[in-house]
């Protein structure tokens, strides 16, 4: 009994240590494409000119498309690694667009610090879901609709009132929203190799569990930025 809790114990640690290999790299990946178009200038101001006379749909589009990728990657998921991994460049190049316009609009100071403090508070909220015993599946509806209302508010400050203030309180609520993110993500890890931990698709799982991670990182990276950072 002993040993075979020791096998589980080591698969998971395994499979753990994947899913945040995974998840360094996929942010790595999307600074870097981000930085990429932003030293474009020809397809960077193309991208700004679209989403200045396309609001609406380019909103759409910066939304849809990365969270098809995401549907992707959970249908590819038990199939082929293979296409779980394209699916995961897919999402991390398309959201990569979301992230231009911090390197024209904020000091490369700015940007290193914001990580820094972003990794920092990452770490520490994922370890406290990862050791937890309470059951966070519970924060799920409620995670969910507090979501749901913060995109509803953005959309609509952005359309309708373009108000600085309300901007920041919306990216506030966004850095608390998602640091209970990182935990309730954290602790899935430990969910998704109990029920597949007989799996031979563990490399394409760590994969999809790495995707809601970024997703976590990255919007409470931005948003510190934008409350935080110096105009560049």
């Amino acid at each position: 009994m002993q040993t075979v809790d020791k096998v589980k114990s080591t698969g998971l640690a395994r499979f753990t240590s994947l899913v945040y290999l995974y998840t360094g790299l996929g942010i790595a990946f999307w600074m870097i494409c981000a930085q990429a178009i932003a030293n474009n200038r020809a397809v960077s101001m193309a991208i700004f000119q679209g989403m200045a006379q396309h609001r609406i749909i380019s909103m759409i589009l910066m939304l849809g498309i990365p969270f098809a990728f995401i549907s992707l990657c959970g249908r590819f998921a038990t199939r082929s690694y293979f296409l779980t991994f394209l699916s995961y460049l897919g999402f991390l190049a398309t959201l990569s667009v979301i992230g231009v316009p911090i390197f024209y609009i904020y000091s490369a100071k700015s940007i290193i610090q914001s990580l820094t403090v972003t990794s920092a508070v990452f770490i520490v909220s994922a370890v406290i879901g990862f050791i937890t015993k309470k059951d966070l599946t519970k924060w799920n509806r409620t995670l969910m609709t507090g979501l749901f209302a913060i995109i509803a508010v953005e959309l609509i400050n952005v359309l309708i009132f373009k108000s600085s203030p309300l901007m920041m309180l919306t990216s506030a609520a966004i850095i608390i929203l998602f640091l209970f993110y990182i935990a309730y993500d954290s602790q899935n890890i430990k969910r998704i190799y109990a029920n597949n931990s007989s799996s031979q698709s563990l490399g394409a799982l760590a994969l999809l569990a790495s995707v809601n991670l970024v997703l976590d990182f990255i919007n409470v990276f931005l948003s510190i930025l934008q409350i935080f950072g110096n105009n560049n």
